[in-house]
């Protein structure tokens, strides 16, 4: 699998920086290095997310990141774009992923569009206009899916990179713009922003936490699950591989990009154990991300473009192994927090 050998050194890294050892489960007190561990222990299938068990340092803050980009002087509209090396490899071309879903995104971040029959609802819009046409837009031509209109636009969460394109979709399909309560006051009051991403949608379609989304007989559930962001949305739905019928989960948001604010990392801790709890109980059996490198997509959309017709589907991993990728998210951020707390208590004393 491609990138593979690097994946698997950089959990080794991880594992190193965290203190990996055979003995240090002994304790009946775990510490946050022990749950490093523990989370690592499910990164096998999902290598992506291991940057999360990284306590080595402090979680970012890309707000001041941002502050100092800020600075930076604007590009040139003249369209004199700095030549990016390596940006085809970047890139994914569109493809269909199940009978009803489709991925229409960049290389580094997703659009997944599902088909309802009628219509389509669309989960992420990109950076900005211009992706939306180029991967959205002319993604679904590509896959015959043109003329379908786009009926709904669910963002998973207020950072441009999912809600960026959302204007040209809107002005294209006209559909309902679909974001958790919290979130679109979130968006409203959030002063983060880059030059690479489109402006920010108006308040639509507000959805609570379970709230259902039923398209043309399909039928969705809305997960809030704050922690990456305060309202981000999880996605569950059917997706069918010709008489096989499965269920997805769609992660709405990863990264811990705001600091070492330990209530906003214990809340993801407490989403990422009630994914698991509810992977369990409506067996999931696919999970997917809104970054194609946190889930591998783009490793998975090319064993699937390869498949043979008597071998198994490639995003079809199995119940236990979804419960693997919530328990690393959950492991790991509590070791992020716990981290945080055990070196605030070494500075009081």
């Amino acid at each position: 699998m491609a990138g593979g050998k690097l994946d698997v050194l950089k959990i080794v890294a991880i594992a190193w920086a965290v203190g990996f050892c055979a003995n240090c489960m002994a304790s009946s007190t775990l510490t946050a290095d022990d749950y490093a561990r523990k989370g690592l222990e499910s990164a096998t299938h999902f290598p992506g997310l291991a940057s999360l068990c990284d306590i080595s340092a402090p979680p970012r803050d890309m707000f001041k990141l941002g502050e100092k980009r800020q600075e930076r002087p604007k590009r040139a509209e003249s369209g004199s774009k700095p030549e990016r090396k390596g940006k085809g490899r970047r890139q994914i071309p569109p493809q269909k992923v199940f009978d009803n879903l489709y991925y229409v995104g960049a290389g580094n971040v997703a659009s997944w569009a599902i088909d309802t029959g009628k219509s389509i609802v669309l989960v992420d819009a990109l950076n900005n206009n211009e992706q939306a046409q180029q991967y959205i837009i002319d993604g679904l031509s590509a896959l015959g899916l043109g003329n379908k209109p786009i009926s709904h636009l669910i963002i998973s969460h207020g950072h441009g990179d999912h809600y960026g394109g959302f204007e040209l979709i809107k002005s294209t399909y006209n559909p309902r713009i679909v974001m958790s309560n919290v979130e679109w006051d979130f968006l409203e009051n959030d002063k983060f922003a880059s030059y690479r991403w489109g402006k920010k949608p108006s308040r639509d379609v507000a959805v609570a936490d379970g709230e259902k989304l039923n398209v043309n007989g399909t039928e969705l559930t809305l997960y809030v699950t704050p922690g990456h962001t305060p309202g981000t949305l999880t996605v569950v739905f059917p997706v069918t591989d010709g008489n096989e019928e499965h269920r997805a989960v769609l992660w709405g948001g990863t990264g811990l990009n705001y600091g070492p604010d330990v209530s906003r990392i214990q809340s993801y801790t407490d989403s990422a154990m009630t994914m698991k709890r509810l992977v369990k109980e409506q067996n999931i059996d696919v999970f997917l991300s809104n970054h194609p490198g946190r889930a591998g997509t783009r490793e998975k959309l090319e064993a699937l473009s390869n498949r043979e017709s008597n071998e198994k589907h490639t995003f079809v991993q199995g119940q236990d192994v979804v419960v693997e990728a919530f328990e690393l998210l959950e492991n790991c951020t509590r070791a992020q927090w716990m981290r945080i707390e055990e070196k605030q208590h070494d500075q009081r004393n």
